[in-house]
């Protein structure tokens, strides 16, 4: 459906040893060593939804101030200029999570939690912000000839991989709670 430049595929090992002098970590670490690396990942993926949600809006800004109707700019229009203010909100609160998120990183200190808050906070905006975007460019919106129908399609995924929207909620609750049980 989206993110059709990311060649995806399955890699299987069947009958695979890995000699000790390749083992990453310590052994019984993996687990531990595979959430780091989750949480780090996590942090990638809100800046790459910061990218799209920042493509299309560019592209929604620029529509908007070229498409004419009823004789001026629908960049005039007080409702469509609401839409462009609670966009580039929108990407900026996401920016500053994500950059606080790895600035923690950064540090070496525990940064879990704000990982899936950037995470979190940054797919679900990337979403809205598509949609907007395309809403703003109208009909077009929905042809191939405008960027924003590719950058609406590409922004579900990053709700999902990584950890969808209820883990995140969930790492985040446990987080607060001070909470490590599984959840049900």
């Amino acid at each position: 459906m989206g993110l059709r430049a990311s060649d995806t595929t399955d890699l299987i090992l069947e009958n695979c040893q890995v000699p000790v002098e390749n083992m990453l970590g310590e052994e019984g670490e993996g687990f531990k060593i595979a959430m780091t690396a989750l949480d780090g990942g996590r942090i990638g993926i809100a800046a790459q939804s910061l990218g799209v949600a920042q493509a299309a809006f560019d592209a929604a800004v620029k529509y908007a101030k070229s498409r004419d109707q009823f004789g001026r700019k629908i960049s005039k229009f007080q409702g469509l200029r609401w839409m462009i203010a609670d966009m580039a909100t929108q990407i900026e609160a996401a920016r500053q999570l994500t950059l606080s998120a790895a600035a923690m990183k950064n540090r070496g200190v525990n940064f879990t939690a704000q990982a899936s808050m950037a995470k979190l906070f940054a797919s679900e905006m990337v979403n809205r912000i598509t949609a907007k975007a395309l809403q703003i460019h109208g009909g077009y919106g929905y042809t191939k000839e405008y960027a924003v129908e590719r950058y609406y399609r590409d922004a579900r995924v990053f709700t999902i991989y990584e950890g969808t929207s209820e883990i995140q909620r969930v790492v985040i609750s446990n987080h607060i709670l001070k909470d490590k049980r599984k959840p049900h």
